[in-house]
This record gives structure tokens, C-alpha cells and sequence, in this order.
């Protein structure tokens, strides 16, 4: 009995809440996002960091952001509003060290270290395997010029979709009309960005070669994106040590807390300083590296059967007499739509009209539109 009421006392004392102990400033700590892309678009999101209790993204505007070459030359970035400042094609001598230099609205200056350049190799291969219930999105690299490799991946996917019911039939002025093809809207394309970090170093291997490293895994019972036709688009950037050093002191911090067994938070630093402060801390590491990518394509006949989550599991149709005032009770305001006619056997004129609300008949009330993208195949 002892040794329980010991272990009791054990687990009671590991449940203590964790307090960081952190002095931050009442506008947050400066956080700094991105890196430098030789060979494209930079992008950079700049935020003031918020309380643990109250987590909210609080963008920075109006800053002024340039890119600085070793030997005097400046790239400024254009403001394009909610943190985000971004400069298209962009080509830089790769034999040069870069840094990011900003002036924040208040006047207060920041810089990050200069950073030689990273050329990132080509992606070999992006495949799949089908699992029980899910697909796996790998990707395989390697690069001979060079041991150890270090490597993030970013991905973009895309997937076309349908919603419950076909409708070729509107409510437009009292009246169920047809709708025009452009009108339709039973199929549409949706597409989300990577929101997790995913990092593979070769360091513990005898050459730079990354084999079907695992980024992203794709359920059948928790999305509709393997519904019809799933595509991805995996960006791969080669990183110094320090860089994928700090990204994955990043990842562990985001990832692995929240049990009592994880790691504590800890602090993440960078290699932004202020120039106006030497004591500001700023969050945030700027690398700089070319950009690789390749797309990949998967068709709902290509994995192996089973049941697809729709989205649309719960929906249900309405049969809706084929007069004007249950017509407009029904669809006026537009939270139900039309779906098609209703004709008895031998009947001219329908005497009913089915029907379902916005959300089971039209696919872009779920965020998806009905163009589809310019690479859709």
C-alpha cells in the first residue's frame, strides 16, 4: 500500500503547472518569419509575439525590409499588408553573403547576421504509399556535392472535391430558373498550405541521401481530399547547420509539449539582433537558399477502395410543393437551394421541387472555389 500512496504523491508533484520565466515587453517580441529565396519569391511575415494564455497573431505593418548584399547592394521588399512584405524574382549571386535589414514604424531598427547562400539540390522523386485508412506523401533528394545535407520541405496541396447534390436550378426572384454553366457549383477545388515543420538531416548517414522521407499524411475519414483528385506541390529548401538547428529547436518546441513527459519550452533566439537595442530580444532566423519543387498528382481510382469522408455525411433533402408560397418559405434568403424537379409519371409540370440547405448543394460553402487552378490537369 505504501508504494502506491508514494506513487500517488510522484504523479501529483509532475502535474505542476510550467511557468516560463520570460520578462516580455507589453508590444511582444518581435517575431520574423522566412528566409531569403534565391532563386524566387521571398517572403517575410513579421509579427508581435502574444501571452501563452492568450495566443492571437498580432501582424506588424508598415515596416521598411530590404535585402543587403555583402558589398553594398539592397533589394527592398514590397508592403503587402498584414505583416506580410514579399519581392518577386529575385536573383542573387550565390557567391555572396546576404542579410535582411528592418525599420519597423516606430523607427526601431533590426538586422539579422549575414548568411552565405545554400543551393538546394533537385527533388528526386515525391511518391505515396496507402496505408490502413491514409496515404503517406514522401520525398527523396540527394546531393553528392556535399555531406551532411540538411533539408525543410514546404508543401501547398490542392484537391477537387464534390457536394452532396447536383443543382442545375436557382430561386431568382420568386421563380426556380436554370442555372448558367458558370453558375454551377457542384464541384469545386480547395487548397490548403503545410502548417507543420518538416526537417531531415543526413548527418548520422554515410552519404547526402534522403529516401522517401514521410511529410504529410492524408486520411480517408478526416477530409474529402482524396475524394476525386488530390495534387501537392513540395517545395524543398537545403539549410546551413545552424539554420535547421534552430528550425528544429522550433519544431520541439512547438510540437512535442503539451504532455508531462515532453520537453519544456525553451528559448529560441535567431540570428536578428536590434540595432537600436541591444537588449531587445527578437525572434527569428533568416537563411538564405534556392528553392526546388515537384508536383504530384493522385486520382481517387488509384488507391485502393474503401469508404472517402464527402464532408456532407449528415446532409438530407427536402421535398418542397411546387407553389409560390412554400417556394418562397422555403428557399427565400437563400439558406436552402434547389436541386431539380420532381415529375409524376406521365406529368408535364412538376409538382414538387427537392431541395437541401446552401451548405449540401453548393461546394464553395466550404471554403473551395469552382475555378479550378491553372496546373489542374
Amino acid at each position: 500500500m505504501k508504494y502506491w500512496f508514494v506513487l500517488m504523491i510522484m504523479m501529483g508533484a509532475c502535474t505542476d503547472k510550467y511557468v516560463v520565466n520570460t520578462n516580455t515587453p507589453a508590444s511582444g517580441y518581435l517575431v520574423v518569419e522566412g528566409f531569403i529565396n534565391m532563386s524566387g519569391t521571398t517572403v517575410i511575415a513579421m509579427t508581435r509575439s502574444s501571452g501563452l494564455d492568450t495566443p492571437l497573431r498580432v501582424p506588424e505593418p508598415g515596416a521598411q525590409i530590404e535585402i543587403q548584399s555583402q558589398f553594398g547592394g539592397s533589394f527592398p521588399l514590397v508592403d503587402a499588408g498584414d505583416g506580410q512584405y514579399s519581392i518577386e524574382n529575385l536573383f542573387l549571386d550565390p557567391s555572396q553573403q546576404y542579410r535582411l535589414h528592418i525599420r519597423t514604424s516606430n523607427g526601431r531598427e533590426y538586422q539579422s547576421e549575414f548568411t552565405s547562400a545554400v543551393i538546394t539540390p533537385p527533388i528526386d522523386d515525391v511518391g505515396w504509399t496507402a496505408g490502413s485508412g491514409l496515404v503517406t506523401i514522401n520525398v527523396s533528394t540527394h546531393d553528392p556535392q556535399s555531406q551532411p545535407g540538411y533539408y525543410q520541405w514546404q508543401f501547398e496541396e490542392t484537391w477537387k472535391y464534390h457536394s452532396a447534390y447536383a443543382s442545375d436550378l436557382k430561386y431568382e426572384n420568386g421563380q426556380i430558373v436554370p442555372r448558367s454553366v458558370d453558375e454551377l457549383n457542384y464541384y469545386c477545388y480547395h487548397s490548403a498550405l503545410s502548417n507543420q515543420i518538416a526537417i531531415a538531416s543526413t548527418e548520422k548517414l554515410s552519404s547526402n541521401v534522403v529516401y522517401q522521407f514521410p511529410i504529410q499524411q492524408v486520411s480517408y475519414s478526416s477530409s474529402n481530399k482524396l475524394l476525386i483528385r488530390y495534387s501537392i506541390l513540395v517545395k524543398q529548401y537545403a539549410l546551413t547547420k545552424d539554420w535547421y538547428e534552430w528550425i528544429r529547436k522550433i519544431k520541439k518546441n512547438t510540437e512535442s509539449t503539451g504532455s508531462i513527459f515532453d520537453a519544456q519550452p525553451g528559448e529560441t533566439g535567431g540570428n536578428i539582433k536590434c540595432v537600436s537595442d541591444s537588449a531587445e530580444n527578437v525572434i527569428g532566423f533568416i537563411g538564405c537558399a534556392t528553392e526546388t519543387e515537384k508536383r504530384l498528382f493522385i486520382d481517387r481510382s488509384e488507391i485502393p477502395a474503401g469508404v472517402v469522408y464527402t464532408g456532407y455525411e449528415y446532409c438530407v433533402e427536402d421535398s418542397i410543393k411546387n407553389n409560390s408560397y412554400d417556394l418562397d418559405n422555403y428557399f427565400k434568403g437563400q439558406f436552402n437551394l434547389p436541386i431539380v424537379f420532381v415529375y409524376p409519371p406521365g406529368a408535364i409540370s412538376p409538382t414538387h421541387v427537392m431541395g437541401a440547405s446552401a451548405g449540401c448543394v453548393d461546394c464553395r460553402m466550404t471554403g473551395g472555389t469552382t475555378i479550378p487552378p491553372p496546373f489542374w490537369q
